[in-house]
């Protein structure tokens, strides 16, 4: 109980950070929308419509088969909740998986009907009128902590605690270098840009931190040992390459469209990597449960030939100690 209210005031944290940082940011920001600006409603001019919409359609597909594997998943292992320690826990990934293709399909109704898109400070970009897609920034802030909960808490078993430093660094980093695009005051905007690098160098280091302390303390068996950690890994060099396509359109190294197009590809195959990733860990846990099972005598290494026969094997397994 103790623990289910501490993670519980983490996320209350976490959210009432995020949120009151991102209105008070564009309360202070108050910027101008694309479509009330002739040269940055122009330059949007419905890029992309064609993608949005096959985004939209294949991840709802993808959400419905990651909910109806979940609920398939949670009823056959009924049985085992009893038997297994923290089974339940093993549910919490695919939720929030669900969120995150939840999140992403809103993100690109609101692309593809040219919603909250903002238009950048004159001079931002080289240009005047640029465009500023702000739903991209607000599926980060909601994305972003989920992927960190999955890759450090869900993957290496890094404590809430742990967790919360780097998500909530990144999260202020993210509203940060978002605000960058509405000064008008080159130097106060390099000051935004410089900060949030520092805060991505910041929350990276803890990041790797991670892996380091799950690497010394999970044996060489671990299922999936090598996978958990590429994902905090690969969610460190992923957040560079954003960062380093956030400069280009910064220095009109790329145009809006290119912009527009990096971060919505970008953003649906990263989340679709952490399915395919979470796919193999969950049938890495799987085989390792399947395997402790069975030295503990829990199943039978043959098959349960009755109703009489499974009756007893589950009143043998009641009489077991829970399996970590």
């Amino acid at each position: 109980v103790e623990e289910v209210r501490d993670n519980t005031s983490h996320l209350c944290l976490w959210c009432g950070v995020s949120v009151v940082g991102f209105v008070i940011t564009y309360t202070a920001a108050t910027p101008a929308l694309c479509r009330d600006n002739h040269v940055c409603a122009g330059l949007q001019g419905g890029h992309g419509e064609k993608m949005f919409q096959l985004a939209v359609i294949g991840l709802s597909v993808a959400f419905v088969m990651e909910i109806s594997g979940m609920v398939l998943t949670f009823r056959s292992a009924q049985g085992l909740v009893g038997v297994v320690r923290n089974l339940e826990y093993t549910f919490i990934p695919p939720v929030l998986l669900c969120m995150t293709f939840a999140t992403l399909i809103l993100e690109n109704l609101m692309l593809l009907q040219g919603a909250f898109v903002h238009v950048a400070a004159d001079g931002v970009g080289g240009t005047h009128g640029r465009p500023v897609y702000s739903p991209i920034t607000l599926e980060w802030l909601i994305n972003v902590p989920i992927l960190l909960i999955l890759a450090g808490n869900s993957a290496l078993n890094r404590p809430i605690p742990e967790v919360s430093r780097p998500l909530l660094v990144t999260n202020i980093y993210i509203i940060i270098a978002w605000a960058a695009f509405f000064v008008p005051n080159e130097p106060i905007r390099w000051c935004f840009i410089a900060t949030a690098f520092a805060m991505y160098a910041w929350a990276s280091y803890d990041m790797a931190t991670w892996v380091s302390n799950f690497r010394a303390t999970a044996r060489p068996d671990f299922p999936a040992r090598n996978l958990r950690c590429a994902l905090t890994i690969g969610l460190i060099v992923v957040f560079f390459i954003y960062g380093m396509v956030y400069l280009a359109s910064l220095l009109d190294l790329i145009n809006p469209r290119q912009e527009l197009i990096f971060f919505v590809t970008w953003d649906l195959g990263v989340k679709l990597s952490f399915l395919c990733a979470f796919v193999g860990i969950r049938a890495s846990q799987f085989y390792d449960l399947l395997v402790t099972l069975i030295k503990n005598k829990v199943l039978p290494v043959e098959g349960v030939t009755s109703p009489k026969d499974l009756e007893a094997q589950e009143a043998q397994a009641a009489e077991l100690p829970l399996i970590e």
